[in-house]
């Protein structure tokens, strides 16, 4: 009992808090695969913290940062989900588009590698798009997203 004679539920009032207004944030995680150094790893945390929360339920891709390489683009994104469960992926298509829609390239992943991605969680990962992917005579700096193509069945 609390001073007030009301059932002492901290912990649960805090959840109840959290979860007001369906808002979910992640947890920064890596792949055990990847070797990042302490200044990579305050990167990530920097765009982490800025990222939008979430709703319940969600599966979320959120561009980070475009690296070129010859004629193929690099893209570092994370991985989000707010289910409350681990999330595993197997082929995903994966579109760049500009701020009006528009296609810019177009790959499909094998995201198998990435293992399962934990409850709740937010992962970096890399995505090659090779000159071959890339539909739009050019890819801007910036002013481009990232997304999974939905595909109607």
């Amino acid at each position: 009992m609390s001073l007030f004679g009301k059932r002492d539920n901290a912990a649960s009032d805090v959840h109840n808090l959290a979860n007001h207004d369906d808002a979910v944030h992640t947890v920064l995680m890596f792949h055990q695969g990847w070797d990042i150094s302490k200044q990579e790893v305050y990167v990530y945390k920097f765009h982490h913290q800025r990222l939008p929360a979430l709703k319940p339920n969600q599966i979320s891709i959120s561009g980070i940062k475009l690296t070129r390489v010859e004629d193929d683009v690099i893209i570092e994104a994370f991985l989000r989900s707010s289910i409350e469960k681990a999330v595993s992926f197997d082929i995903v298509d994966l579109l760049l588009v500009d701020g009006d829609g528009k296609f810019l390239a177009k790959k499909t992943f094998d995201l198998s590698e990435l293992g399962e991605l934990p409850a709740l969680s937010c992962m970096p990962w890399r995505f090659l798009f090779e000159a071959g992917d890339i539909l739009a005579e050019s890819i801007p700096d910036e002013g481009w997203k990232i997304a999974f193509e939905w595909k109607r069945k």
